[in-house]
């Protein structure tokens, strides 16, 4: 009886942090290894539309969330090769969506970035709970672009 009680806890030990990875589809679009140029965490950027086809979504810019104790959050766009990119095809604005699960439900507060020279910028609400996903909608030439940073703590 001890061995299956074990096996059981040791089972739920293993599954559980694999269940939590895979929330929120596993992030939109393939998973990177690129290092992060500024200190932060790495994604892909899709285009919105492709947003279904999760980790099969083309990747046609990286992105680089930067947060900062206070609230600030920037992200850096970047070419492919990892070459930042120049933000004059980009609005001036982007939208950004801080996600987070709370009594089962996942709940979206939504924050505005502002373009910079080299970024786009603005103040993430905090997250009650951990982890927390923040989304950054682009739009460049009329076109939405999307990147999601999934598992933030």
């Amino acid at each position: 009886m001890k061995k299956i009680a074990v096996a059981i806890i040791m089972g739920t030990l293993v599954l559980v942090p694999a269940a939590r990875l895979a929330a929120h589809d596993e992030g939109h679009g393939p998973k990177l290894t690129d290092q992060a140029k500024q200190g932060g965490v790495v994604s892909p950027v899709i285009d919105k539309k492709d947003i279904k086809l999760g980790a099969k979504a083309a990747v046609v810019y990286k992105a680089e969330l930067v947060r900062s104790d206070d609230g600030t959050v920037r992200v850096y766009l970047y070419d492919k090769n990892m070459v930042p990119l120049n933000l004059s095809a980009f609005e001036a604005t982007a939208k950004g969506a801080v996600e987070m699960k709370k009594n089962k439900k996942w709940t979206t507060v939504p924050f505005e970035l502002k373009k910079e020279s080299d970024s786009f910028t603005g103040m993430a609400p905090k997250s009650p709970t951990k982890p927390f996903n923040i989304d950054v909608t682009y739009t460049e030439k009329g076109k939405q672009l999307l990147s999601a940073f999934d598992n933030l703590d």
